[in-house]
């Protein structure tokens, strides 16, 4: 299937079904198959473990009203239970959460096209209150893949880019030739902007506006058939937007269109600090049957 969404909602040429079949939930992890994750494992040299998801606090930065609140229940501390020999206690805890909130992966209903999410379908065919009935977060499939940080950065001469700067095909490739490696399908490709050092240090510069994914820069990555993209940022994609009235318009190419993974929040510094371009790439979101996406804390072998 060729890409004929063209970021105009109804205007534009109908974009489905997927070109993994009409009646596909699972979109760009069917690039996961068993033969490339048995490739991945033989990434690791050393097996250094990089936790690539910043830790979840309250304090953390997040967008329209999206929040993570923790409430440790005591009772079974502070009860008591001397009728039982082994005096136990313990503490658990209540949270709530989006889970848009922290590093986590956008499902393939999170985001759609004039009331269409992946496949066409549209939200009057799948919304429900409880839980999404299609495109729910049960039907992510685990990463256990080859995965690739670009230093987008580093091209640009720049510890930090700015926000609005739209990385670009140009930018991907100069990366990929400067760092000695392909993008192919089935990876995780991350993209490094330094963007990250704004969390939790300045969570109002960090949410006003960000260093990104641009149009064609999504086109060249779902070309190449990936199976997820992820930034250290928080929306992945560029904003401001390159053309103000075109909100979203990259998540609408990658989760509506083409079904490829959109993980944000991502810490990829260490990735980039220890010349990591590649690495195995391990994650196994929650499931929530019916969610809208899922947290992540995605690990880099290497």
């Amino acid at each position: 299937m060729s890409n004929t969404y063209d970021g105009f909602g109804t205007k534009s040429p109908q974009w489905w079904p997927s070109r993994y079949g009409a009646d596909d939930q699972a979109g760009a992890a069917n690039e996961l198959t068993a033969e490339r994750t048995a490739a991945a494992l033989r990434i690791p040299k050393v097996g250094k473990v990089i936790e690539l998801a910043p830790t979840l606090d309250s304090v953390m930065p997040g967008p329209a009203g999206r929040a993570w609140n923790q409430l440790i229940l005591a009772d079974g501390a502070l009860a008591g239970h001397t009728d039982d020999v082994s005096e136990w206690s313990g503490f658990e805890e209540f949270v709530t959460h989006s889970y848009h909130i922290g590093c986590h992966v956008d499902g393939l209903c999170h985001n759609g096209i004039a009331g269409r999410a992946y496949n066409g379908w549209h939200y009057k065919d799948f919304f429900a209150r409880s839980g999404v009935t299609k495109l729910g977060a049960e039907n992510m499939k685990p990463w256990v893949t080859r995965g690739v940080c670009l230093d987008i950065a580093a091209v640009v001469g720049k510890k930090i880019l700015e926000s609005g700067f739209a990385i670009t095909p140009e930018h991907a490739e100069l990366a990929c030739k400067r760092q000695g490696i392909e993008i192919g399908a089935g990876d995780a490709v991350l993209l490094h902007t330094g963007w990250m050092d704004y969390w939790n240090v300045d969570n109002e510069k960090f949410l006003d506006g960000e260093p990104g994914c641009g149009w064609d820069l999504a086109h060249w990555l779902t070309d190449r058939r990936v199976s997820i993209v992820g930034a250290d940022n928080w929306a992945f994609e560029v904003i401001p937007f390159e053309i103000p009235s075109r909100a979203f318009v990259v998540h609408q190419h990658l989760l509506a269109e083409t079904g490829t993974y959109i993980l944000e929040n991502v810490k990829t510094a260490d990735l980039i600090e220890g010349g990591h371009s590649e690495f195995l790439f391990i994650l196994s979101p929650i499931k929530g049957k019916g969610s809208t996406g899922a947290l992540a804390s995605p690990l880099a072998v290497v």
